[in-house]
């Protein structure tokens, strides 16, 4: 099979040399052939470089598997072609025999047969191919461009005041950048256009990055300062919440029995272990602001993020407390919710024609209702339990709908 038969230089084509010497009336037939092969060599070099322009660059990774039987079927027509035409290194013995007028004709039909078969193809892809021909062609002028961007961002840090270079999203852009320019300068002496079409774009990025970091960098500090004010106050909210816990935990424990709060013993403790660790974030951002605001605002972000462990602590307890104050109230509206979805969902499974499959299903729902509300005995019953277990039944009703749902889809 040949294989880049196409960037062959001298290409094949022109006036092949003939096999073996034939008589006058041949020489139609073998021009028409030689018309017909070069034909075809135009399209199948404009298409073949698409297609691999598309595998090299990426553009279209599908084009590749899509030519291959395309690809497959023309170079058997060209193998044709090169033996008649005296080309193939695939050539008879001697005394053989010489080229018919039939032979030729029907290598012509092959070769036609294959032109209408790359005529489809670029007609079907043609948006494809030309966009990677295209990028291809492209890459020596984006390389360019995206070098002297890179210099002008270079430029651009030179120019910042001495004590902004030390900010860390700085030398973090720098340091990324200077790793991009490397591999994209090795790139461009290496030569290779998917190389360096790959190594243009992470260029690209780094120069993107660093021009953003230097455009950010002289209002920094006075946006991390805003930062650390705003979870200051935050914080000052939480402490004062948190004075409440002590009030809201002990009235859980007195209001009701231990097991609607066995899971929240020691979030007063781990609520307090939140605000000193924030506070612990917050003074080092305080004292890292003046010289490296990226720095602060990283201790800013932990300090948010022990904030709200801290929260949810302290609203653990505040929440139950008055979650189940609800429930102790009116325990009946919570059920009346679930059997609302339970019935709801019999009548859709009626409805489908779908009770031999989830009638029973949905019955065990209603049981466990039954039996948490039961549950519900003694001075001082487990509420939690209850909300717990009517939540898990409402979840697993809702599922059973969506189910039901989509076997009536099917």
């Amino acid at each position: 099979m040949v294989s880049g038969w196409f960037r062959r230089a001298p290409r094949a084509g022109g006036t092949p040399t003939p096999r073996s010497t034939a008589p006058a009336p041949l020489d139609g037939p073998r021009e028409a052939m030689v018309r017909d092969f070069l034909a075809l060599d135009q399209r199948l070099s404009i298409i073949a470089e698409g297609v691999d322009a598309a595998a090299d660059l990426a553009t279209d990774r599908s084009l590749t598997r899509e030519f291959e039987p395309v690809r497959a079927s023309v170079y058997a027509s060209i193998d044709w072609y090169l033996r008649l035409s005296g080309q193939s290194t695939e050539l008879p013995a001697a005394g053989t025999g010489l080229v018919s007028e039939s032979e030729y004709r029907q290598c012509s039909e092959a070769l036609r047969t294959a032109i209408a078969d790359l005529d489809r193809f670029y007609t079907a892809h043609s948006t494809a191919i030309e966009n990677a021909r295209a990028v291809r062609a492209a890459v020596p002028d984006q390389a360019g461009a995206t070098a002297r961007a890179s210099d002008a961002a270079v430029d651009a840090v030179g120019a910042l005041d001495p004590h902004l270079r030390d900010y860390s999203s700085i030398r973090a852009a720098v340091a990324e950048h200077a790793r991009a320019r490397d591999a994209f300068d090795r790139a461009r002496t290496a030569g290779e256009s998917s190389v360096i079409h790959n190594a243009t774009a992470d260029l690209a990025s780094a120069v993107a990055d660093l021009r953003a970091a230097v455009v950010e960098a002289p209002g920094r500090a006075e946006e991390v300062r805003r930062a650390l004010a705003s979870v200051r106050t935050r914080r000052s909210a939480v402490a004062t919440r948190a004075q409440r816990l002590p009030q809201a935990y002990s009235a859980l424990l007195r209001e009701f029995s231990a097991a609607c709060s066995e899971d929240l013993v020691g979030d007063d403790r781990r609520g307090d272990e939140a605000l000193r660790s924030a506070d612990h974030f917050i003074d080092a951002a305080t004292e890292l602001l003046a010289g490296d605001p990226d720095a602060a605002a990283e201790r800013v972000a932990s300090a948010r993020g022990r904030l709200a462990d801290a929260e949810g602590f302290v609203d653990g307890v505040t929440d139950r407390l008055a979650l189940l104050r609800d429930v102790r109230a009116d325990p009946r509206r919570l059920e009346a919710d679930v059997r609302f979805a339970i019935r709801d969902a019999q009548l859709l499974a009626v409805d489908r024609r779908l009770v031999p499959r989830w009638g029973s299903v949905l019955d065990a729902a209603a049981a466990r209702v039954e039996r948490a509300t039961a549950a519900l005995v003694g001075t001082h019953p487990d509420y939690w339990g209850y909300v717990q277990e009517l939540t898990s039944v409402s979840g697993f009703v809702a599922e059973t709908v969506a189910k039901m749902k989509g076997e009536g889809r099917r």
